[in-house]
């Protein structure tokens, strides 16, 4: 449950910092906006108050009334060119008290039309009228965006005239500038924190494995343990029991025969007792040689009789004829039948069996069953120790086939599909 919450814990402080980060880029871009909008406004309006504080209302009623031929007139010409020229603003305009265009700095023709900024800047144009300075927001003029700054000329408390000033809000380009920096910047952080989470999360599950590990290596040294003090209990009856059937077999020829039994049995038990004492042994053993190649026929004569009850044909690929590897003919036994039992349990009834093996490099064999082969999620489990399908399994086999030859230097490999049968691989570096 560690990992799970884990990962939770870091989704939510990669999400929490990411909104946080993209929260602080906005409130940085609006305030930014806020104060260049309120600087650029606040020198437009000045520059249209200054423009109608020089502006005489006896010079716009001799313009209406005389037009181009009236001193009025050359004086708002003059006065609207300098302001134009002086501010570097797009365009200054005079409108008469019915928005008609007295003169417009961007043409003579200009002159008798009504002015457009009633339908591009109407709010400020209305309060423009109503006696107040004002500033529209951005609108376009053809290919150019514009904002006009809006002024009255007053006399007897009434607004004859508005002086309109249009200048390109230049500030414009630094907001897209600032705002692709921003969201790079988001960007490059949100990056950031989904590698540290990626980070945090495999240590995460790193620390999850290994504490698996220590703890399945725990459980064997247990086992370990365990198993040596077992088999070292089993043993010692063993002895008296085979000591005692040698002296009975001396007595008479029935009592011969099954004292022979008893001591063969015995043996048997005392070698079973040996093999999982393999659970405690510290080390392989480095000087033990056998014939995988005879193990095997051995190993697959004594489970004829087995195939031909489980109604099973072995198909036998033989590819080598002798092969010394690092493991005694008992344990080559024990990973053989280990192997070859499984695959005649799962084919319940009936299939074939193809055994090949091959000597060339290292000693290799083949061994695969036409069985309804093994799901996902328990080849995901398959050799664990205690692990098994089977009712009366012990779930140690695969694990002691898999140790033995891993002992000897050598790989065990499994591999399978649902409805394609299994194949068991074995690899043994060849010994002199």
């Amino acid at each position: 449950m560690a990992l799970p919450r884990t990962l939770s814990l870091t989704f939510a402080f990669v999400a929490l910092a990411l909104v946080a980060t993209a929260t602080l880029s906005w409130l940085t871009y609006r305030s930014v906006r806020k104060a260049m909008e309120g600087e650029f406004a606040g020198r437009l309006e000045a520059l249209a108050a200054t423009g109608a504080s020089q502006v005489s209302p006896a010079d716009v009623a001799d313009a209406r009334r005389l037009g181009e031929d009236g001193t009025g007139y050359i004086a708002i010409q003059l006065l609207l060119e300098q302001l134009r020229t002086a501010s570097r603003a797009a365009d200054a305009v005079l409108l008469d008290s019915a928005r008609v265009t007295v003169y417009d700095t961007r043409g003579a023709d200009r002159a008798e039309t009504l002015t457009p900024l009633d339908s591009l800047a109407g709010d400020a144009l209305r309060e423009a009228y109503a006696g107040h300075s004002a500033v529209s927001g951005v609108y376009g003029r053809g290919r150019e965006m514009r904002r006009a700054g809006l002024a009255p000329v007053i006399e007897s408390g009434r607004a004859v005239a508005v002086v309109a000033v249009e200048a390109r809000p230049d500030y414009l380009d630094d907001l897209s500038r600032l705002g692709r920096s921003l969201w790079l910047t988001t960007l490059v952080i949100g990056l950031a924190l989904a590698i540290l989470g990626a980070v945090i999360v495999r240590m995460a599950w790193s620390s999850l494995l290994l504490e698996r590990r220590l703890s399945r290596a725990e459980n064997l040294v247990a086992m370990g343990r365990l198993t040596a003090t077992l088999a070292h209990e089993i043993k010692n009856p063993l002895a008296i029991i085979r000591g005692s059937a040698t002296r009975l077999g001396k007595l008479a020829p029935e009592a011969q025969r099954m004292a022979d039994s008893v001591v063969e049995e015995t043996d048997r038990l005392s070698r079973t007792v040996g093999r999982y004492l393999q659970f405690a042994k510290p080390t392989p053993d480095e000087d033990a040689r056998g014939d995988a190649v005879a193990a095997l026929e051995a190993t697959l004569s004594l489970l004829e009789g087995e195939m031909s009850a489980r109604r099973v044909t072995l198909e036998r690929e033989r590819g080598a004829t002798t092969a010394r590897v690092g493991l005694d003919s008992e344990s080559l036994k024990q990973v053989y039948l280990n192997l070859i039992l499984n695959a005649l349990e799962a084919m319940a009834e009936g299939g074939t069996l193809v055994v090949s093996d091959d000597a060339r490099d290292a000693y290799e064999v083949s061994i695969r069953d036409s069985g309804p082969g093994i799901p996902p999620e328990v080849m995901d489990k398959l050799g664990q120790p205690f692990f098994t399908t089977r009712a009366q399994g012990t779930g140690l086999g695969l694990f002691m086939a898999r140790r033995l030859v891993e002992s000897a230097g050598g790989t065990l490999k499994i591999e399978s599909a649902v409805g394609r049968g299994t194949s068991c691989r074995i690899r043994l570096p060849k010994r002199s």
